[in-house]
């Protein structure tokens, strides 16, 4: 009786069930919110973890409950909990790449080793070369003051060059410079350097380059090659200058991205065969408009276009600011801004006066607009580049520079307007069947792919060597051909854009969303893409996006 007396105080303690919940709450959360995920995340078998979990649970709660002193059931039974986490935490870590691994300590520094450190990185090499205008330009030696700017200036490229960027813009201003890199379309925010430093390195790059480094105002163009352990990239240096400060625009091997097949730029078909009516010379007149945001493409698709046109038997000129790339049997001819009687106007004036088939130039200014829109639709074919975000805002800007609605829309014959999607790693992209497909206007059955970014390599998950754990690979395009018939001309001269788009509309005009849409449904790129690329959440619903273009 005394025995089962002590037993009974023993159970109504209130310390006991204290201790049992708050362990178990924290268990589960530590489970539910953490383990399960993650063994999930990396396919470990989360059903197989989530048994054993539960199986011990209920032996640790027997354990707490009849153990024996309140103290010693709750340790035993706390070491049973936490048994298959640690053991899953070792199994884990042998199956994930290095990076990724837990680990409960991370060793610190002490302030000898972080100065000895810092003094190795110094003095070691640089791991690219440059040569500039002047060839090779020479490694800072290591008592060099340069030096520091020298391997910072090679800090900035490297990552554009490891993860096969194509640009990287550098802002300085009073708080520093900031740079941005940018990997298939997307623009990578760089750590910031100091101002001081930051004008060190657009004085370095403008050394390398051969241009005025005195001149932080007019706009300045140059190249360098930049020579890595494996390979050689070109750099073409853009140097602008305002009140707010610098500006450096460095794109890589722009000469050989910009010329395309248009095949491969991702016209659907029905939008291809619309441009390709232009290329018949009874029909080779007017304007075309092609637009999109700024760093989308749109020069290799307005020059892609101009190759269709066959240059030995066709007059074909390009009025430029800078030249991108020199093309065969194309007459280039190159705007100079620091002439002040010859503003780019007058040089497209000059150029239609010489009777040529196709010409293409930027709609710079309204000047620019007035004199292209003044040839008429019996003139030259004019494609006219510019930044606007739809085709909509294309047409109101074009007539708002034109100053003249009748005068902006005589002789314009279509509108094309574009966006970058980056496509999906064939190696590692998932499959999955959408919960509710009608809700994107796709069939039931649909099968839609994500990115994933990893790949299993035996018992390992590891980061995918294709994609290198972004999960996609290279970049296409979407498109909107905004095609102008007499019809659609006249509701515009009105001053009626939205029943122009409607009369478009009936005629089989695709959308940017539905062609992002088709795009997402025939496994080249994701929802999620086509979602982030033209903003506003999930994308709407497209009757015609797993239609035929």
């Amino acid at each position: 009786m005394t025995e089962l007396a002590q037993t009974a105080v023993f159970l109504i303690s209130p310390w006991k069930p204290v201790l049992i919940w708050a362990t178990f709450i924290a268990w589960a959360w530590l489970v539910g919110s953490r383990i399960d995920p993650d063994a999930r995340n990396y396919q470990l078998d989360p059903t197989k973890w989530n048994l054993i979990n539960l199986c011990t649970a209920i032996i640790a709660f027997t354990v707490m409950l009849f153990a024996g002193s309140i103290y010693i059931s709750w340790i035993i039974g706390t070491a049973v909990l936490l048994t298959p986490i640690l053991i899953y935490w070792k199994i884990r870590n042998q199956a994930v790449p290095e990076s990724r691994r837990y680990t409960l300590f991370k060793k610190s520094e002490s302030p000898g080793e972080r100065k000895r450190r810092r003094k190795q990185s110094k003095s070691k090499a640089s791991t690219m070369v440059f040569e500039g205008a002047e060839g090779e330009f020479p490694i800072p030696e290591p008592n060099d003051p340069l030096l520091d700017t020298y391997l910072q200036l090679d800090n900035l490229m490297l990552p554009a060059i490891l993860q096969s960027g194509t640009r990287v813009d550098l802002a300085l201003g009073n708080s520093g410079l900031a740079s941005a890199i940018t990997i298939q379309s997307v623009r990578n925010p760089q750590e910031p350097i100091s101002a001081s430093d930051g004008a060190n390195v657009i004085n370095l790059i403008k050394q390398i380059a051969g241009l005025d480094m005195t001149d932080t105002r007019r706009t300045q163009y140059g190249h360098f090659t930049l020579l890595t352990a494996s390979n050689q990239h070109k750099v073409t240096v853009t140097v602008t200058g305002s009140s707010k400060g610098q500006f450096v625009r460095l794109d890589i091997d722009e000469e050989g991205r910009i010329v395309k097949p248009v095949d491969m730029l991702g016209f659907q078909p029905r939008q291809r065969e619309r441009l390709d009516a232009f290329l018949n010379p009874q029909h080779r007149h007017g304007i075309i408009l092609l637009t999109a945001p700024k760093g989308q493409g749109l020069s290799t698709t307005a020059i892609s276009l101009l190759q269709q046109h066959d240059a030995y038997t066709s007059n074909l000129k390009i009025l430029e600011r800078r030249t991108l790339k020199q093309l065969e049997g194309v007459d280039h001819v190159q705007w100079d801004p620091s002439n002040p009687n010859l503003d780019f106007a007058t040089s497209l004036q000059s150029i239609l006066r010489r009777d040529p088939d196709v010409v293409l130039t930027e709609a710079l200014d309204p000047e620019t607009v007035q004199t292209a829109c003044r040839s008429g639709r019996d003139g030259a074919l004019q494609y006219m580049v510019f930044n606007a975000d739809s085709s909509a805002a294309a047409v109101r800007l074009w007539c708002q520079m034109a100053g003249d609605i009748e005068l902006a829309t005589k002789p314009l014959r279509a509108v094309v307007c574009q966006r970058l999607i980056r496509v999906l790693c064939p190696d590692c992209k998932q499959s999955y069947a959408p919960a509710d497909p009608s809700k994107l206007g796709f069939p039931d059955g649909t099968t839609l792919y994500r990115s994933s970014g990893q790949v299993q390599v035996r018992n390992r998950v590891e980061d995918c060597p294709t994609c290198h754990g972004t999960g996609y690979s290279g970049v296409t395009a979407i498109f909107e051909v905004f095609p102008v018939d007499e019809e659609c001309r006249q509701i515009l001269a009105s001053g009626d854009l939205k029943a122009a788009l409607m009369h478009a509309r009936r005629n089989k005009m695709l959308l940017l969303q539905e062609v992002g849409l088709q795009r997402a449904a025939s496994g080249i790129t994701s929802v999620e893409e086509v979602s982030r690329v033209l903003g506003g959440g999930k994308p709407k619903s497209a009757s015609t996006a797993s239609g035929n273009a």
